[in-house]
Protein backbone atom coordinates (compact mmCIF):
# COMPACT_ATOMS: atom_id res chain seq x y z
CA UNK A 1 0.00 0.00 0.00
CA UNK A 2 1.52 3.08 -1.13
CA UNK A 3 1.47 6.57 1.00
CA UNK A 4 -0.99 8.14 -1.10
CA UNK A 5 -3.60 5.06 -0.35
CA UNK A 6 -3.19 6.28 3.38
CA UNK A 7 -6.20 7.94 3.59
CA UNK A 8 -7.72 8.65 -0.03
CA UNK A 9 -11.59 9.88 0.13
CA UNK A 10 -14.19 6.95 -0.95
CA UNK A 11 -14.88 5.70 -3.92
CA UNK A 12 -17.57 7.64 -5.78
CA UNK A 13 -20.60 6.22 -6.79
CA UNK A 14 -19.63 6.55 -10.31
CA UNK A 15 -16.53 4.27 -10.19
CA UNK A 16 -18.98 1.40 -8.95
CA UNK A 17 -16.70 -1.54 -9.64
CA UNK A 18 -19.55 -4.46 -11.34
CA UNK A 19 -16.87 -7.23 -12.32
CA UNK A 20 -14.58 -7.46 -8.86
CA UNK A 21 -14.04 -10.32 -5.92
CA UNK A 22 -14.95 -10.29 -3.09
CA UNK A 23 -12.15 -8.68 -0.73
CA UNK A 24 -10.87 -10.20 2.66
CA UNK A 25 -11.55 -7.52 4.95
CA UNK A 26 -15.24 -8.06 3.46
CA UNK A 27 -14.89 -11.82 4.66
CA UNK A 28 -13.13 -10.86 7.90
CA UNK A 29 -16.15 -7.96 8.56
CA UNK A 30 -18.45 -10.92 8.08
CA UNK A 31 -17.30 -13.13 10.67
CA UNK A 32 -18.32 -10.99 13.68
CA UNK A 33 -21.94 -11.24 12.87
CA UNK A 34 -21.33 -14.42 14.01
CA UNK A 35 -20.80 -13.67 17.38
CA UNK A 36 -24.09 -11.89 17.57
CA UNK A 37 -26.42 -14.08 15.60
CA UNK A 38 -25.29 -16.69 18.04
CA UNK A 39 -25.80 -15.02 21.05
CA UNK A 40 -29.92 -14.59 19.68
CA UNK A 41 -30.07 -17.81 18.51
CA UNK A 42 -28.92 -19.09 22.29
CA UNK A 43 -31.46 -16.58 23.81
CA UNK A 44 -34.31 -18.45 21.67
CA UNK A 45 -32.95 -21.81 22.20
CA UNK A 46 -32.73 -21.22 26.15
CA UNK A 47 -36.70 -19.43 25.98
CA UNK A 48 -39.71 -20.12 23.33
CA UNK A 49 -42.06 -18.06 24.25
CA UNK A 50 -43.58 -15.31 22.44
CA UNK A 51 -41.79 -12.75 24.02
CA UNK A 52 -38.15 -13.48 24.00
CA UNK A 53 -39.16 -14.34 20.40
CA UNK A 54 -40.27 -11.32 19.31
CA UNK A 55 -37.08 -8.99 21.11
CA UNK A 56 -34.63 -11.75 18.99
CA UNK A 57 -36.58 -10.77 15.80
CA UNK A 58 -36.29 -7.34 16.47
CA UNK A 59 -32.49 -7.40 17.16
CA UNK A 60 -31.86 -9.46 14.43
CA UNK A 61 -33.39 -6.80 12.72
CA UNK A 62 -30.95 -4.33 13.96
CA UNK A 63 -28.26 -6.56 13.43
CA UNK A 64 -29.10 -7.69 9.43
CA UNK A 65 -29.96 -4.16 9.22
CA UNK A 66 -26.15 -2.33 10.28
CA UNK A 67 -24.61 -5.33 8.02
CA UNK A 68 -26.35 -4.34 5.22
CA UNK A 69 -25.31 -0.72 5.75
CA UNK A 70 -21.92 -1.82 5.75
CA UNK A 71 -22.15 -4.10 2.82
CA UNK A 72 -23.62 -1.64 0.44
CA UNK A 73 -21.21 1.17 1.75
CA UNK A 74 -18.28 -0.99 0.93
CA UNK A 75 -19.66 -2.04 -2.40
CA UNK A 76 -20.32 1.18 -3.66
CA UNK A 77 -17.74 3.64 -1.68
CA UNK A 78 -15.26 0.99 -0.33
CA UNK A 79 -11.30 1.11 -1.09
CA UNK A 80 -8.14 -0.48 -0.31
CA UNK A 81 -7.16 2.59 2.30
CA UNK A 82 -5.95 2.73 5.72
CA UNK A 83 -9.36 5.09 5.91
CA UNK A 84 -11.77 2.06 4.72
CA UNK A 85 -10.00 -0.55 6.76
CA UNK A 86 -10.22 1.68 9.99
CA UNK A 87 -13.91 2.24 10.02
CA UNK A 88 -14.37 -1.18 8.91
CA UNK A 89 -12.64 -1.73 12.05
CA UNK A 90 -14.98 0.47 14.39
CA UNK A 91 -18.18 -1.09 13.19
CA UNK A 92 -16.53 -4.58 13.95
CA UNK A 93 -15.75 -3.28 17.45
CA UNK A 94 -19.35 -1.70 17.89
CA UNK A 95 -20.97 -5.11 16.39
CA UNK A 96 -18.96 -7.47 18.96
CA UNK A 97 -20.06 -4.91 22.06
CA UNK A 98 -23.54 -5.69 20.54
CA UNK A 99 -22.88 -9.25 20.96
CA UNK A 100 -21.55 -8.56 24.34
CA UNK A 101 -24.90 -6.59 25.41
CA UNK A 102 -27.11 -8.75 24.06
CA UNK A 103 -27.69 -11.49 26.74
CA UNK A 104 -28.59 -8.16 29.21
CA UNK A 105 -30.90 -7.20 26.93
CA UNK A 106 -33.09 -9.85 26.20
CA UNK A 107 -33.49 -9.33 30.30
CA UNK A 108 -34.44 -5.71 29.86
CA UNK A 109 -30.86 -3.73 30.20
CA UNK A 110 -30.93 -2.38 26.85
CA UNK A 111 -28.21 0.57 27.55
CA UNK A 112 -25.19 -0.73 26.53
CA UNK A 113 -27.29 -2.68 23.49
CA UNK A 114 -28.40 0.98 22.44
CA UNK A 115 -25.28 2.57 22.77
CA UNK A 116 -23.48 0.12 20.79
CA UNK A 117 -25.77 0.65 18.20
CA UNK A 118 -25.86 4.25 18.06
CA UNK A 119 -22.19 3.87 17.18
CA UNK A 120 -23.05 1.70 14.17
CA UNK A 121 -25.71 4.15 13.42
CA UNK A 122 -23.26 7.22 14.35
CA UNK A 123 -20.11 5.58 11.69
CA UNK A 124 -22.91 4.93 8.94
CA UNK A 125 -24.04 8.45 8.92
CA UNK A 126 -20.61 10.05 8.93
CA UNK A 127 -19.51 7.59 5.73
CA UNK A 128 -22.58 9.14 3.95
CA UNK A 129 -22.03 12.09 4.49
CA UNK A 130 -18.59 12.25 4.08
CA UNK A 131 -19.22 10.28 0.50
CA UNK A 132 -21.80 14.00 -0.30
CA UNK A 133 -18.68 16.03 0.84
CA UNK A 134 -16.27 14.62 -1.38
CA UNK A 135 -18.66 14.14 -3.90
CA UNK A 136 -21.67 17.06 -3.96
CA UNK A 137 -23.18 15.38 -6.70
CA UNK A 138 -24.54 12.63 -4.53
CA UNK A 139 -26.10 14.61 -2.75
CA UNK A 140 -29.42 13.42 -3.93
CA UNK A 141 -28.73 10.21 -3.05
CA UNK A 142 -27.66 9.90 0.13
CA UNK A 143 -29.24 12.53 1.52
CA UNK A 144 -32.85 10.52 2.24
CA UNK A 145 -30.39 7.85 3.95
CA UNK A 146 -29.24 10.74 6.08
CA UNK A 147 -32.30 12.23 6.85
CA UNK A 148 -33.71 8.69 7.87
CA UNK A 149 -30.71 7.44 9.72
CA UNK A 150 -30.36 10.99 11.24
CA UNK A 151 -33.80 10.82 12.97
CA UNK A 152 -33.67 7.11 13.84
CA UNK A 153 -30.43 8.05 15.93
CA UNK A 154 -32.20 11.23 17.52
CA UNK A 155 -34.82 8.24 18.66
CA UNK A 156 -32.22 5.42 19.57
CA UNK A 157 -30.71 8.48 21.56
CA UNK A 158 -34.29 9.29 23.49
CA UNK A 159 -35.07 5.97 24.30
CA UNK A 160 -32.23 5.72 26.30
CA UNK A 161 -33.56 8.30 28.98
CA UNK A 162 -37.13 6.60 28.52
CA UNK A 163 -38.67 4.21 30.79
CA UNK A 164 -38.34 0.15 29.45
CA UNK A 165 -42.28 0.13 28.16
CA UNK A 166 -41.46 2.90 25.97
CA UNK A 167 -37.80 1.39 24.69
CA UNK A 168 -39.20 -1.40 22.48
CA UNK A 169 -42.02 0.76 20.97
CA UNK A 170 -39.09 3.49 20.00
CA UNK A 171 -36.68 0.34 19.34
CA UNK A 172 -39.47 -0.39 16.30
CA UNK A 173 -40.06 3.23 15.12
CA UNK A 174 -36.45 3.73 14.28
CA UNK A 175 -36.16 -0.01 12.70
CA UNK A 176 -39.16 1.43 10.15
CA UNK A 177 -37.50 4.67 9.69
CA UNK A 178 -33.93 3.56 8.84
CA UNK A 179 -35.71 0.61 6.12
CA UNK A 180 -38.01 3.55 4.67
CA UNK A 181 -34.46 4.95 3.46
CA UNK A 182 -33.96 2.88 0.77
CA UNK A 183 -38.15 3.41 -0.43
CA UNK A 184 -37.42 7.12 -0.58
CA UNK A 185 -34.31 7.38 -2.17
CA UNK A 186 -35.35 4.78 -5.29
CA UNK A 187 -37.05 7.77 -7.35
CA UNK A 188 -33.51 9.88 -6.97
CA UNK A 189 -31.64 6.50 -7.54
CA UNK A 190 -33.14 5.34 -10.72
CA UNK A 191 -33.81 9.58 -11.81
CA UNK A 192 -30.05 9.80 -11.19
CA UNK A 193 -29.15 6.48 -13.63
CA UNK A 194 -31.44 7.02 -16.27
CA UNK A 195 -30.24 10.56 -17.07
CA UNK A 196 -26.96 8.58 -17.54
CA UNK A 197 -28.31 6.02 -19.40
CA UNK A 198 -27.95 3.14 -16.65
CA UNK A 199 -29.92 1.05 -15.06
CA UNK A 200 -28.88 -0.35 -11.40
CA UNK A 201 -26.94 -3.76 -11.14
CA UNK A 202 -26.06 -5.40 -8.61
CA UNK A 203 -22.79 -6.65 -8.72
CA UNK A 204 -22.01 -10.77 -8.54
CA UNK A 205 -20.11 -9.80 -5.61
CA UNK A 206 -22.81 -8.19 -3.50
CA UNK A 207 -24.72 -10.74 -4.09
CA UNK A 208 -22.50 -13.32 -3.31
CA UNK A 209 -22.06 -11.44 0.16
CA UNK A 210 -25.72 -12.18 0.97
CA UNK A 211 -24.79 -15.67 0.52
CA UNK A 212 -21.93 -15.81 2.76
CA UNK A 213 -24.23 -14.14 5.32
CA UNK A 214 -26.78 -17.04 4.94
CA UNK A 215 -23.36 -19.26 5.27
CA UNK A 216 -23.62 -17.48 8.81
CA UNK A 217 -26.76 -18.31 10.17
CA UNK A 218 -26.22 -21.86 8.40
CA UNK A 219 -23.31 -22.54 10.50
CA UNK A 220 -24.91 -21.37 13.84
CA UNK A 221 -27.55 -23.82 12.68
CA UNK A 222 -25.01 -26.69 13.06
CA UNK A 223 -23.31 -24.68 16.21
CA UNK A 224 -26.33 -25.08 18.22
CA UNK A 225 -26.76 -28.85 17.09
CA UNK A 226 -23.39 -29.83 17.96
CA UNK A 227 -23.38 -27.87 21.15
CA UNK A 228 -26.83 -29.25 22.16
CA UNK A 229 -25.52 -32.94 21.73
CA UNK A 230 -22.10 -32.45 23.32
CA UNK A 231 -24.37 -31.67 26.37
CA UNK A 232 -25.71 -35.49 26.35
CA UNK A 233 -24.45 -38.17 28.40
CA UNK A 234 -26.22 -40.92 26.45
CA UNK A 235 -25.04 -42.09 22.81
CA UNK A 236 -27.62 -44.44 22.16
CA UNK A 237 -28.39 -45.45 18.40
CA UNK A 238 -31.50 -42.90 18.55
CA UNK A 239 -29.37 -39.70 19.57
CA UNK A 240 -27.08 -40.62 16.94
CA UNK A 241 -30.19 -40.83 14.43
CA UNK A 242 -31.35 -37.48 15.12
CA UNK A 243 -27.71 -36.30 15.54
CA UNK A 244 -27.35 -36.93 11.63
CA UNK A 245 -30.87 -35.97 10.77
CA UNK A 246 -30.46 -32.70 12.46
CA UNK A 247 -27.18 -32.23 10.22
CA UNK A 248 -29.14 -33.74 7.13
CA UNK A 249 -31.69 -30.91 7.51
CA UNK A 250 -29.29 -28.45 7.51
CA UNK A 251 -27.57 -29.12 4.45
CA UNK A 252 -31.41 -29.87 2.40
CA UNK A 253 -31.85 -26.30 3.76
CA UNK A 254 -27.83 -25.60 2.36
CA UNK A 255 -28.91 -26.62 -1.20
CA UNK A 256 -32.51 -25.81 -1.15
CA UNK A 257 -30.72 -21.40 -0.94
CA UNK A 258 -27.35 -22.07 -3.12
CA UNK A 259 -28.87 -24.15 -5.67
CA UNK A 260 -31.64 -22.01 -6.34
CA UNK A 261 -28.46 -18.48 -6.58
CA UNK A 262 -25.41 -20.36 -7.62
CA UNK A 263 -23.35 -18.25 -10.01
CA UNK A 264 -26.80 -16.42 -10.89
CA UNK A 265 -26.97 -12.91 -10.87
CA UNK A 266 -30.34 -10.57 -10.01
CA UNK A 267 -32.54 -9.05 -12.81
CA UNK A 268 -31.63 -5.66 -13.58
CA UNK A 269 -33.46 -2.56 -11.65
CA UNK A 270 -32.88 -0.89 -8.27
CA UNK A 271 -36.20 -2.22 -6.97
CA UNK A 272 -35.48 -6.15 -7.40
CA UNK A 273 -32.76 -5.40 -5.23
CA UNK A 274 -34.30 -4.02 -3.03
CA UNK A 275 -36.95 -6.97 -2.89
CA UNK A 276 -33.50 -9.36 -2.33
CA UNK A 277 -32.59 -7.41 0.55
CA UNK A 278 -35.90 -7.05 2.31
CA UNK A 279 -36.74 -10.98 1.45
CA UNK A 280 -33.32 -11.92 2.95
CA UNK A 281 -34.31 -9.92 5.75
CA UNK A 282 -37.38 -12.32 6.55
CA UNK A 283 -35.13 -15.53 5.04
CA UNK A 284 -32.01 -15.13 7.27
CA UNK A 285 -34.42 -14.59 10.08
CA UNK A 286 -36.46 -18.08 9.55
CA UNK A 287 -33.21 -19.94 9.41
CA UNK A 288 -31.81 -18.65 12.75
CA UNK A 289 -35.49 -19.17 14.73
CA UNK A 290 -34.99 -22.71 13.23
CA UNK A 291 -31.91 -23.01 14.27
CA UNK A 292 -32.18 -22.10 17.63
CA UNK A 293 -35.34 -24.46 17.95
CA UNK A 294 -32.54 -27.23 16.88
CA UNK A 295 -30.41 -26.75 19.79
CA UNK A 296 -34.04 -26.90 21.89
CA UNK A 297 -34.37 -30.33 21.08
CA UNK A 298 -31.78 -31.59 22.40
CA UNK A 299 -31.62 -33.61 25.54
CA UNK A 300 -35.74 -34.00 25.13
CA UNK A 301 -35.72 -36.81 22.86
CA UNK A 302 -37.95 -39.09 25.60
CA UNK A 303 -40.88 -36.72 25.56
CA UNK A 304 -42.62 -35.47 22.90
CA UNK A 305 -42.50 -32.06 21.12
CA UNK A 306 -43.96 -29.62 22.75
CA UNK A 307 -47.40 -27.72 20.68
CA UNK A 308 -45.40 -24.51 20.76
CA UNK A 309 -42.16 -25.95 19.45
CA UNK A 310 -43.73 -27.53 16.75
CA UNK A 311 -45.34 -24.72 15.64
CA UNK A 312 -42.20 -22.71 15.53
CA UNK A 313 -40.39 -25.11 13.80
CA UNK A 314 -42.79 -25.61 11.37
CA UNK A 315 -43.80 -21.91 10.49
CA UNK A 316 -39.99 -21.00 10.51
CA UNK A 317 -39.31 -23.54 7.37
CA UNK A 318 -42.39 -22.63 5.67
CA UNK A 319 -41.44 -19.13 6.03
CA UNK A 320 -38.09 -19.87 4.58
CA UNK A 321 -39.56 -21.86 1.58
CA UNK A 322 -41.47 -19.49 0.77
CA UNK A 323 -39.04 -16.80 1.03
CA UNK A 324 -36.78 -19.00 -1.17
CA UNK A 325 -39.83 -18.75 -4.31
CA UNK A 326 -39.80 -14.78 -4.22
CA UNK A 327 -35.74 -15.47 -4.25
CA UNK A 328 -36.40 -17.48 -7.23
CA UNK A 329 -38.65 -15.08 -8.95
CA UNK A 330 -35.78 -12.15 -8.36
CA UNK A 331 -32.59 -14.08 -10.50
CA UNK A 332 -32.52 -13.51 -14.24
CA UNK A 333 -33.11 -16.94 -15.81
CA UNK A 334 -30.44 -17.03 -18.39
CA UNK A 335 -31.42 -20.62 -19.88
CA UNK A 336 -33.85 -22.61 -20.30
CA UNK A 337 -32.37 -25.14 -18.16
CA UNK A 338 -32.05 -23.02 -15.16
CA UNK A 339 -36.01 -21.65 -15.99
CA UNK A 340 -36.91 -24.79 -15.62
CA UNK A 341 -35.41 -25.95 -12.71
CA UNK A 342 -36.09 -22.64 -11.19
CA UNK A 343 -40.13 -23.52 -11.86
CA UNK A 344 -40.19 -27.14 -10.70
CA UNK A 345 -38.50 -25.92 -7.14
CA UNK A 346 -40.75 -23.21 -6.77
CA UNK A 347 -43.64 -25.54 -7.25
CA UNK A 348 -42.57 -28.06 -5.12
CA UNK A 349 -41.43 -25.61 -2.36
CA UNK A 350 -45.18 -24.32 -2.25
CA UNK A 351 -46.35 -28.10 -2.09
CA UNK A 352 -43.92 -28.85 0.74
CA UNK A 353 -45.30 -25.75 2.60
CA UNK A 354 -48.37 -27.03 2.51
CA UNK A 355 -47.80 -30.54 3.67
CA UNK A 356 -45.48 -29.14 6.96
CA UNK A 357 -48.53 -27.00 7.78
CA UNK A 358 -50.67 -30.33 7.71
CA UNK A 359 -48.22 -32.44 9.16
CA UNK A 360 -47.82 -30.11 11.94
CA UNK A 361 -51.48 -30.32 12.68
CA UNK A 362 -51.80 -34.37 12.60
CA UNK A 363 -48.57 -35.32 14.16
CA UNK A 364 -48.96 -33.95 17.71
CA UNK A 365 -47.52 -35.44 20.48
CA UNK A 366 -45.20 -36.86 18.01
CA UNK A 367 -41.28 -37.69 18.78
CA UNK A 368 -38.07 -35.50 17.70
CA UNK A 369 -37.50 -38.25 15.72
CA UNK A 370 -40.42 -38.70 14.16
CA UNK A 371 -40.21 -34.65 13.80
CA UNK A 372 -37.12 -34.20 12.20
CA UNK A 373 -37.76 -37.24 9.90
CA UNK A 374 -40.64 -35.95 8.63
CA UNK A 375 -39.37 -32.35 8.05
CA UNK A 376 -36.32 -34.22 6.70
CA UNK A 377 -38.63 -36.38 4.11
CA UNK A 378 -40.56 -33.36 2.81
CA UNK A 379 -37.36 -31.12 2.10
CA UNK A 380 -35.81 -33.38 0.66
CA UNK A 381 -38.88 -33.84 -1.92
CA UNK A 382 -37.63 -30.05 -3.48
CA UNK A 383 -34.03 -30.80 -3.83
CA UNK A 384 -34.80 -34.19 -5.36
CA UNK A 385 -36.90 -33.01 -8.29
CA UNK A 386 -33.81 -29.94 -8.90
CA UNK A 387 -31.28 -32.18 -9.12
CA UNK A 388 -33.65 -34.98 -11.26
CA UNK A 389 -35.04 -31.57 -13.35
CA UNK A 390 -31.12 -30.60 -14.04
CA UNK A 391 -29.81 -33.62 -14.85
CA UNK A 392 -32.53 -34.22 -17.41
CA UNK A 393 -31.86 -31.02 -19.23
CA UNK A 394 -28.25 -31.66 -19.16
CA UNK A 395 -28.62 -35.41 -20.90
CA UNK A 396 -31.19 -33.23 -23.86
CA UNK A 397 -28.05 -30.88 -24.12
CA UNK A 398 -25.88 -33.59 -24.61
CA UNK A 399 -28.01 -35.54 -27.23
CA UNK A 400 -28.92 -32.18 -28.77
CA UNK A 401 -24.73 -31.51 -29.50
CA UNK A 402 -24.00 -35.14 -30.75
Amino acid sequence: MSKKNWWQPPRRFEDAQNERKVSWLELFYDLVYVACIGQITGQIAAHTDGKDIGYAVLFFVFIYWSWINGTQYYELHGNDTVRTRWFVFLQMLAVGAVAISAPAAFRGDVFNFTVSFLVIQGVIIYLLASVSFYDRSHIKLSGPFLLCYGAAFVILFISIFCPPAAVLPLYLLAIIINMFAPVLSARYFNKNLASRGKQFSASPALVERFGQFTIIVLAESILSTVSGFSMINSRSLLVWGIFCLSISIAFLLWSLYFDMTNEQELKTGYRYYQFFVFVHLVLLGALGVFGACLKNLAGHFETPVSPVLNRIIVISLAIFLAAMCVVGRLITDDDQQTKSYRRQVTRWNIVVILLLITASVLLKDCSVFCLLLTVFLLLAIPVVVGIVTWLKHEDHSEKQSD
